[in-house]
């Protein structure tokens, strides 16, 4: 199931890393000696002795969780995760933190501390984000798996753009602790994690190590009787979707419907952005910069580009921050009415699932973009945030190729605590 060994890892680690930028923070030594210990032990699960890497906001004691920020480059936090006691606990032996965006904010990998994160498929391209070190550094054999978050399909989309596995958790089931930096409240019910892996028998080992400690509620009762296809306004790179899954689709899960009577993918998008937006405040309040520090800090990166040494905040989370900031005072400044509609949109899609029906979806119709370019598509999360404001299981499954050959991606929804679930449908589709 696990076919890397730590020694393998980490020559792989030191071949490749200073191309593609996937690990931020590498424990060579350390991980030698876990492997060692472990060696001298018997296994008490699957993971034992496994070379993994969990992304750079999940606290690890004694080694630095920066959230890929210039301004946390030296924190090192006194206490581990629960993600990483998990892990700890099961055997498996830490190679290092994976790289990220600033703050986990923009959809691609790019920070001062870490550099660009490389599609290992394609150098000039992203591999996303804001988990894209997770999912380069799986996709090209540096680690077995990695633990990512996601609030904006930022799991599911660099697993889609690296052709590997994502799951998104639902918070309702799976709540994120000892995570940096603290999401706030309000938007904290719509940030999910999970894991990124090469295949779904390695996803079933990797939950089972991690649910005694971190899944803590419960599963919704769910009947499967078939799915709908949830297709995007915009078809992108990939304009015979759904033609292209219906046959398949059907032959694993049964009957489809083609239209599920959901608001349109840019409606749903611009509440999700409504969301960010009308909580502006909150978001800034959650780092230690400060509102108007953090405004300033946000013109600085987007007009110089840190050209005169201001680094606080790297220019593509900057972007995004910007234009959060330009939502919440022009078109997003009542929070009532954005979370009015979320709950909405969750309805609708909880309905769906009341009658036994998954969702299914393209992570996303754009192969993944050249480095720099990821915040000028405004249509690029269109199909990933759906999954958020519904708080659902989101399984990234790769499905194919764009032309051009670089991977591409369906997710399936499902509702809290349906990971089970999503992965034997998976499973059935791939036959």
């Amino acid at each position: 199931m696990f076919d890397l060994t730590v020694e393998d890892a980490l020559a792989r680690v030191e071949s490749r890393n200073p191309v593609l930028n996937a690990l931020l923070t590498v424990r060579a030594d350390e991980a030698r000696r876990d492997a060692a210990a472990r060696a001298a032990a018997p296994a008490r699960s699957p993971l034992w002795g496994v070379p993994y890497s969990l992304k750079d906001e999940w606290d690890t004691a004694g080694l630095r969780t920066t959230a890929g920020s210039m301004r946390y480059r030296d924190r090192v936090p006194l206490e581990s995760s629960a993600v990483h006691r998990a892990f700890d606990d099961a055997g498996g032996v830490l190679i290092g933190k994976s790289n990220l965006s600033d703050l986990g904010i923009s959809p691609e990998a790019s920070s001062y501390l870490g550099g660009p994160t490389r599609n290992p498929h394609d150098l000039r391209r992203t591999a996303g984000g804001s988990s894209g070190g997770a999912a380069a550094a799986v996709a090209d054999g540096m680690v077995c798996f990695d633990w990512g978050s996601d609030i904006g399909g930022s799991i599911r989309m660099p697993a889609a753009f690296c052709g590997i596995y994502g799951l998104k958790l639902s918070s309702e089931t799976w709540p994120i602790s000892g995570f940096f930096p603290k999401v706030p409240p309000t938007l904290e019910w719509m940030c999910g994690q999970g894991p990124l892996t090469r295949t779904l028998g390695q996803m079933r080992a990797v939950l089972d190590a991690a649910a005694p400690t971190i899944r803590t509620g419960p599963e919704r009762p769910f009947s499967l009787k078939g799915a709908c296809i949830w297709a995007p306004d915009a078809r992108g790179a990939w304009p015979d979707f759904p033609g292209d899954l219906v046959p398949r689709l059907q032959k694993a899960i049964g009957p489809i419907e083609q239209d599920p009577g959901l608001p349109s993918t840019t409606r749903v998008r611009n509440i999700y952005n409504a969301m960010w937006a009308s909580h502006l405040e909150d978001l800034m309040g959650s780092d230690n910069l400060g509102f108007w520090d953090g405004l300033g800090a946000i013109v600085s990166s987007v007009i110089f580009r840190g050209s005169l040494g201001d680094r606080r905040i790297h220019p593509s989370t900057a972007e995004i921050l910007g234009l959060v900031a330009l939502g919440r005072y022009t078109l997003y400044r009542d929070p009532r009415k954005a979370e009015a509609n979320a709950q909405a949109i969750r309805a609708q899609i909880t309905a769906l699932w009341d009658r036994g029906l998954l969702l299914v979806m393209p992570v996303c119709v754009y192969p993944p973009p050249k480095l720099g370019r990821t915040n000028y598509n405004g249509q690029l999360l269109a199909c990933a945030v759906p999954g958020n404001l519904a708080d659902a299981t989101g399984l990234s499954i790769p499905f194919g190729h764009f032309p051009g050959g670089l991977p591409r991606s369906i997710q399936l929804l499902g509702p809290p605590g349906s990971e089970r679930l999503l992965i034997d449908v998976a499973e059935r589709l791939s036959l």
